[in-house]
């Protein structure tokens, strides 16, 4: 996961590792390449953090550690506090407490509670954070173990009649169905923070696609320890596992070679997307799943090598169809007849996108419905299952990472969810403008059309059924029946 900015931290929490393997805390450990690994205070398991910490190149702190300890990367300076009596309290006088010119804060002590009865929400500890904030020169972004990294939330408080800021972030893995995902956060020197999940039993063999709980153990009692031993093994070899026939051999094996190798390995042979047409590839931001608002929309058309983006830098509930409507009028006058590739987006982009031509755009609707023509390569290689993809995860970005696409430190420096909750506080409070970073946004919205490019590009470049030099005779690469892996 090379290509992100600042420091690299992964959260771990070790209830999410019960049932990993040595192999697979390994590959975890490799795969997130993190600067800083954090074990989280809760559910910690001495044990576990052992086992990290034979496996882990860099520094790997937990709370029993010590009271406080604070470790500098590229600059970037995150201290970790064993209580919140080290950040602004008593504590700080004797010399225990945090440096003042911290970017970073981790305390798990940091958490969230709801009153009963009048549903208010308030912060553990918000007196010293603030009283700690006012003092330094540079605002310092608070993270917690105690939340999950879906948590993104700016408290504010007054000091001496002064309003500070609070930014606070979760850790925590995220609870998901199946195995919670764990976090990995990158933070660079300007408060950015971009947050990268991955389910906990992704790692080892159970990454591979028809691996779960009870097959990795009997292929590692049978000397399949690694998933290159699964990719260099023959189908036949794999049915001699037990439990494992031969629809499963194949895809077991199909999803190794796939992972091990960093390619797409194609089901069929049907045509992808677009065929007739040459395809503009576009995503969309909003302001949740939900969305009330459309801010940036960005198209990339590979042919010119061009990319172009249609945002709105002052987004309003009152005027909410502002870049949808400029969008549409380009995409019109350009292109009589277009075909337009998104990810997933029969379910997201396509599905808002014409509601909100519909809405703040109607002149526009026929040209929409007769003109221009939606493709979800999502749908076609997953939900379809006519190719493997080699990601740990489906989301576009680990596939193209997968294929060898990463993006840059710019497009890196934010993350989809984060951006979305920027806007909707941003709907709320127009006053919080300076919270976006609108040229990252934009990079981020264009790396993400770029590297679903290259998705298309590796799909479409695999030839179906085809066999890899040195592939073993039984190998039979058309089966169909992919799992979401």
């Amino acid at each position: 996961m090379a290509g992100d900015p600042g420091v690299r931290l992964l959260a771990l929490r070790c209830d999410a590792l019960v049932d990993a393997t040595t192999t697979a805390i390994e590959d975890l450990v490799d795969y997130f390449d993190a600067d800083l690994i954090y074990i989280v205070e809760e559910k910690l398991d001495m044990r576990t953090v052992s086992t990290v910490e034979r496996t882990a190149s860099c520094p790997v702190i937990h709370t029993r550690s010590s009271a406080v300890h604070t470790e500098t990367v590229d600059g970037i300076t995150v201290s970790i506090a064993s209580s919140i009596d080290f950040i602004g309290g008593a504590s700080t006088a004797s010399g225990q407490g945090l440096p003042d010119d911290v970017d970073y804060v981790i305390c798990d002590e940091i958490q969230t509670n709801a009153d009963s009865v009048t549903l208010e929400a308030s912060l553990d500890g918000l007196e010293h954070l603030a009283r700690f904030q006012h003092r330094t020169d540079r605002e310092a972004t608070f993270l917690t173990g105690a939340m999950e990294a879906s948590y993104d939330f700016v408290w504010k408080a007054d000091v001496d009649d002064e309003s500070v800021r609070l930014p606070v972030r979760g850790l925590a893995p995220t609870r998901r169905q199946g195995a919670p995902e764990l976090a990995c956060i990158s933070l660079d020197s300007g408060g950015r923070i971009a947050v990268s999940t991955t389910p906990a039993d992704k790692f080892g063999l159970r990454a591979l696609s028809g691996v779960g709980k009870g097959t990795a153990p009997k292929l590692s009692r049978n000397g399949y320890e690694t998933r290159d031993d699964v990719a260099a093994a023959t189908e036949r070899d794999l049915r001699e596992v037990r439990g494992i026939g031969e629809s499963k051999a194949q895809s077991i094996r199909q999803s190794a070679h796939a992972l091990s190798e960093g390619c797409v390995i194609r089901l069929t042979d049907e045509a992808v997307p677009a065929a007739d047409y040459s395809p503009l590839f576009i995503d969309i931001e909003t302001d949740g799943l939900n969305p009330s608002i459309i801010w940036l929309i960005g198209v990339y058309d590979p042919e010119t090598d061009e990319y172009v983006d249609f945002i709105d830098t002052e987004p309003s509930r009152d005027n909410p169809g502002k870049a949808t409507r400029e969008f549409v009028a380009w995409l019109a006058s350009e292109y009589d007849r277009t075909s337009l590739i998104a990810w997933n987006g029969h379910n997201f982009d396509f599905k808002h996108l014409s509601r909100f031509i519909r809405g703040h755009a109607p002149e526009y609707a026929d040209y929409w419905s007769d003109s221009v023509f939606e493709y979800d390569l999502f749908d076609w290689a997953v939900r379809k299952d006519n190719a493997i993809l080699p990601g740990r995860t489906n989301r576009v970005e680990d596939v193209a990472e997968a294929l060898g696409h990463g993006r840059d430190s710019a497009a890196a420096a934010v993350d989809g969810k984060s951006l979305a909750k920027t806007i909707q506080r941003l709907l709320v409070s127009p006053e919080r403008a300076r919270d976006v970073d609108w040229d990252t946004a934009r990079a981020y919205c264009e790396a993400d059309v770029r590297e679903l490019a290259a998705v298309y590009e590796s799909i479409a470049e695999a030839t179906p059924g085809h066999k890899r030099a040195g592939a073993p005779a039984d190998e039979n690469t058309t089966q169909t029946g992919l799992m979401d892996f």
